[in-house]
């Protein structure tokens, strides 16, 4: 059972029960008074009934409403009540004023126990609705306060929540331990007391917090960030100054027609949107849920079409420049979904990324070209096959061992395949990447660089790494040869990869004017639309054999 449902429920039906109580402890004491009369007097046992309104009053009102009807039932009992109805004897004062005092005690008792109770189940609720590390306000006050506010009608400002997540935890905690995650806690919720009027701040997981904001609509970009501001600056930790990356997802609340964990969940999806395009807030849209969604749905389906064949592999040439060769080709993946139709790559790869899922697909990649490759090489058709991979495949224990497997399993050697690895990715855990990378370079497996001049800290490490070919990112590639400053980038990346012993490709060639130019630069290949687009495999064998392997045949040098 849920346990703030649970003292809800304790909540309302406390506040009934009084109203309930008070009318049936007046009958009983007139009727305990009515039974003591009728049955002979105060000399038999029935007046020991008095105990049953005194205990209930004590167990509901507390202390003091036990000793008032504990008191009421004395006197009740007391002076006007005979010993004996038929003979008319009387009480003697010391006996009723005992009688009473007694039953005070007894109601007293019954009330300490149900007030102890009371404030043991009020603790309990306390518990239930705290962090147990900040002491903050959890998830489950959240709920019960918006609940609270749905039926309150707010004239003023609109009403957000937002919720902050801390990106860098599991870096803070390497560092300095788990200490430092309570002291930041801390040191946000003064942040935010001070910026929204000091609202409560609510601890809704470990490494996230939420907080109400009153705002006016066409200002609520501009509170978030001066919040934002405000959780830049550094916090302090045994002296040391540290910082703590923070991303935001905010919802309005508007009517609260809705259930609360509604307004949470909206909020976390505007969160991991904020998340993915490194944002500092984003605020939530039904467009947004519905892209969550789709990727999520995207997701489930993917392991089921890998193995039913809706994804396959398809392939583009990389033209060896200065003889218009096909020196190699890059699988590309495609989706071709039964309703849906084509799903394009960037709509679930980014994604797959960032789940266990990208294990999967690589190894899928992996198995469909090396497969081709020996189906070309039976063709008479010897060209490398460049897969890409993803940051996780580096890091994953065993990957350069599943890859030689998946070589042995086809009889190819490791100089038939290339591995193409983003200049980004290779930042996440350098050391792990270099140890990789170094028992890949040992099968003889061919490096590449993607997206070369995209990042910005992989020079310093670039002497250090086992590659083979600089790949310049398209976004320059497709400036040329007008843009000025792209061009210089292109000369720079090409000289530096040549005096490293390196050779650059360039994607996204799609005019003949930028492949000239590429070849006045002296770049080694060239991969784009101008040569070809990617084809299934049984197309680009047509393409091959069509053209002898050579893009001069095409009219193009």
């Amino acid at each position: 059972m849920n346990k703030a449902w649970m003292f809800e429920e304790l909540d309302y039906h406390k506040r009934l029960i009084p109203l309930t109580v008070l009318p049936l402890l007046v009958l009983l004491v007139i009727g305990v008074a009515l039974l003591v009369y009728t049955t002979g007097g105060i000399k038999y046992v029935y007046s020991h009934s008095m105990y049953l309104p005194i205990v209930l009053a004590g167990l509901v009102f507390g202390f003091k409403g036990g000793i008032l009807v504990g008191v009421v039932g004395g006197l009740v009992l007391g002076p006007m009540m005979p010993i004996e109805v038929a003979s008319g004897e009387m009480q003697a004062t010391k006996n009723w004023l005992y009688r009473t005092g007694f039953f005070a005690l007894i109601g007293f008792l019954s009330g300490v126990a149900s007030d102890a109770a009371r404030a043991y189940l009020k603790h309990l609720k306390w518990l239930a609705e705290r962090d147990s590390e900040s002491g903050l306000p959890n998830r489950q006050a959240l709920f019960r306060h918006l609940s609270e506010l749905s039926r309150v009608k707010n004239d003023g400002d609109a009403l957000f929540l937002a919720v902050i997540s801390f990106e860098n935890l599991v870096e803070l905690k390497s560092s300095f331990g788990y200490g430092v995650i309570a002291k930041a806690v801390v040191q946000i919720d003064q942040k935010l007391r001070q910026r929204i009027e000091d609202r409560e701040v609510y601890r809704t997981a470990p490494e996230q917090l939420a907080v109400l904001i009153k705002a006016d609509e066409h200002k609520l970009n501009s509170v978030l960030y001066s919040l934002a501001e405000d959780l830049q600056e550094p916090l302090k930790y045994e002296n040391i100054s540290v910082h703590l990356d923070t991303r935001m997802g905010c919802v309005q609340l508007g009517e609260l027609s809705e259930q609360s964990e509604t307004y949470l969940q909206r909020a976390e999806t505007a969160l991991i949107v904020a998340q993915e395009k490194v944002q500092d807030s984003v605020v939530y849209s039904p467009e947004i849920l519905s892209a969550t969604r789709e990727n999520v749905s995207l997701l489930g389906e993917l392991k089921k079409a890998l193995r039913s064949g809706e994804v396959s592999m398809h392939y583009q040439p990389k033209i060896h420049i200065p003889t218009s060769q096909v020196h190699s080709v890059e699988a590309l993946m495609r989706w071709q979904h039964p309703t849906r139709g084509n799903i394009p790559p960037g709509d679930f790869i980014p994604r797959a990324e960032q789940s266990t899922l990208i294990n999967t697909i690589t190894e899928f990649a992996l198995d469909q070209s090396l497969q081709q490759q020996l189906a070309w090489q039976e063709q008479g058709i010897h060209l490398p096959v460049a897969v890409n991979i993803s940051t996780r495949n580096l890091l994953q224990p065993g990957f350069s061992d599943k890859v030689l497997e998946l070589l042995n399993k086809y009889g190819l050697k490791g100089e038939n395949l290339e591995l193409e690895v983003t200049e980004g990715a290779l930042m996440m855990d350098m050391q792990r990447t270099l140890d990789e990378l170094a028992k890949l370079d040992d099968l003889k497996i061919i490096i590449s660089i993607d997206d070369f001049g995209t990042g910005y800290s992989s020079l310093q490490y670039l002497h250090s790494l086992p590659i083979s070919l600089l790949k310049i990112d398209q976004c320059f590639v497709r400036r040329l040869p007008g843009d000025e400053g792209a061009a210089h980038i292109l000369e720079a990346a090409i000289t530096l990869a040549h005096k490293m012993g390196i050779r650059a490709i360039a994607e996204g060639v799609e005019t003949l004017e930028v492949y000239d130019f590429l070849a006045d630069l002296g770049c080694d290949f060239a991969q784009g639309y101008l040569m070809s687009r990617p084809l299934p495999a049984k197309h680009f064998t047509s393409w091959y054999q069509q053209c002898n392997g050579r893009y001069a045949c095409w009219g193009g040098l």
